[in-house]
């Protein structure tokens, strides 16, 4: 590996951990994106179609950092989307690579699994374990709309991290 290609990737992978810590200071900021008290869970979708443009290994990596930066910041099961986004970044690499194309339909029906997935656990392991009463109101007033918000910013990451990627891999290969 040259000094130069060395550099380029340190550079890139330094920018995308401090665009992940960004972006989960821009989600856990009170009030900030919060649309008739549902805010979108930002690092969703920022690992999954990072996942989709970088592979499985890195992809999974940056899915585990946006899962401990979900855990950190969360009220649920510590861990659980730590082991969530790992598995799941690392799968939209996978797929992405041997089965799937690069496309903004396949990166919103990622993320809409991926966020449901995640929301259905979440509700499950802070709502439905203990039985409350009224839980379905709750699902369908606030899991539902934050599934449906987390998918919706789908495509700006896609067009983010498209260009980002896209302007590193260039400079790599002169």
């Amino acid at each position: 590996m040259t000094n130069n290609r060395r550099k380029i990737l340190t550079i890139k992978y330094c920018t995308l951990t401090v665009l992940f810590l960004l972006i989960y200071v821009l989600q856990s900021t009170p009030g900030l994106f919060s649309v008739l008290g549902v805010k979108p869970v930002l690092l969703i979708p920022a690992a999954i179609t990072l996942a989709m443009y970088e592979g499985e290994f890195s992809g999974g990596l940056y899915g585990l950092l946006a899962g401990m930066l979900c855990d950190l910041g969360g009220f649920a099961f510590y861990g659980l989307y730590s082991v969530l986004l790992l598995v799941l970044a690392a799968a939209a690499g996978l797929l992405t690579i041997y089965l799937m194309r690069r496309t903004l339909l396949n990166a919103l029906l990622m993320v809409l699994c991926t966020s449901t997935l995640c929301g259905l656990l979440d509700f499950y392991f802070q709502y439905g374990l203990w039985a409350y009463a009224g839980i379905g109101s709750l699902f369908l007033s606030h899991t539902l709309p934050t599934i449906v918000y987390t998918t919706v910013t789908a495509p700006l990451f896609f067009w983010i991290f498209g260009k980002l990627c896209s302007g590193f891999d260039s400079r790599i290969n002169i």
